[in-house]
């Protein structure tokens, strides 16, 4: 049976843009700036933004963005679960070299 094949949401694509374009910057960032750098219209960038700082992906001060803490927690458990792994390998080569 073949797999479906789904069309992506292009939506989708600007949000991840965004969130990835915060990531990117030194520091907080506006709008305004989002928009210019990525050349997506400032609506569209704001709308996504509201959602971006609803869920915690994204954080607001004043009229500046930077990557919320959702992000990072999300993050700090990828990496926490990495380092997991690899104690538990490391205690199985010790088994294996002893």
């Amino acid at each position: 049976m073949a797999a479906k094949s789904y069309n992506p949401v292009q939506s989708d694509h600007k949000y991840i843009d965004i969130i990835e374009h915060l990531f990117q910057q030194p520091g907080p960032v506006s709008g305004t700036a989002i928009a210019k750098a990525l050349g997506i219209p400032h609506g569209t960038v704001m709308s996504h933004l509201v959602v971006a700082v609803e869920r915690k992906w994204a954080r607001q001060t004043g009229e500046l963005y930077e990557p919320g803490l959702r992000l990072m927690g999300m993050y700090s458990a990828f990496k926490m679960g990495l380092v997991g792994q690899r104690d538990a390998l490391d205690r199985k080569i010790a088994i294996l070299e002893a």
